[in-house]
């Protein structure tokens, strides 16, 4: 049996050794600069995969920009590549209209082709701005427990904020800070977007700002279509 995890194990590495080496041994690469909707030149983490599945386990390839919002990537292997961006905070915008992170909701910019040692330059990622989604959570009864040292993990079991876009995928809400009466949470999200939240608990019920009690598979939906149409959320636990 351990003879045989041993070999298992190997095959595993095996396989990430072998797409980390498909994409080296390229000639080609991908170039550009990431701009606001402005054109405003903007510092980011660049994210580079496969546009589509590839039969074995590629991992991306992430880079900074430069201060002029340049990025590259080298010894690419032919194939079909997406890019995804994530804006640094102190990238220029305003308050209520944050950058939306286009590795967790998608970008909607084409994939971007290379063949066999082509070097593609020029690109212009498009960063979108979006609107802040915040949510405040009362917890009159206690029954969260304390906030660790650099806030709760993601997928906390006792409260979960989850979010979901026309693809069905799930993206959580950020623990942002706690107040006298419970926690704050946010997310940037885009907009003209059908999404939906999520609320759940393992151990309080949820009610709305109403008061009214809701289901454990609730949903709110919102598809704002500036960020002033997208106003703070507030519920409140208390204990089953």
């Amino acid at each position: 049996m351990i003879r045989m995890m041993r070999f298992a194990l190997r095959g595993v590495g095996s396989g990430f050794l072998l797409a980390a080496l498909a994409m080296a041994q390229g000639t080609g690469s991908i170039s550009g600069r990431v701009v606001s909707e402005q054109g405003l030149l903007l510092q980011a983490k660049v994210t580079l995969t496969f546009a589509s599945a590839r039969g074995y386990p590629a991992p991306p390839r992430r880079v900074s920009t430069g201060a002029d919002g340049s990025f590259s990537f080298s010894r690419l292997a032919a194939g079909s590549y997406a890019l995804c961006a994530q804006v640094s905070a102190a990238g220029a915008a305003p308050a209520n209209s944050p950058y939306v992170d286009t590795c967790v909701w998608g970008s909607g910019q084409a994939p971007i082709a290379v063949a066999a040692g082509q070097q593609v330059s020029g690109i212009v990622f498009t960063a979108t701005k979006g609107a802040w989604l915040q949510v405040h959570v009362a917890d009159p009864d206690g029954v969260l427990p304390p906030v660790p040292i650099g806030g709760p993990a993601q997928y906390e079991p006792q409260l979960q904020l989850i979010l979901k876009g026309p693809d069905k995928l799930c993206r959580h809400a950020r623990f942002v800070s706690t107040d006298a009466t419970g926690r704050n949470y946010q997310i940037a999200v885009p907009l003209k977007t059908a999404i939906s939240l999520n609320v759940a608990s393992t151990v309080a019920n949820v009610f709305d700002q109403n008061g009214n009690q809701l289901p454990q598979s609730n949903a709110t939906g919102f598809q704002p279509a500036a960020p002033t149409e997208l106003g703070p959320m507030a519920y409140t636990l208390h204990k089953k």
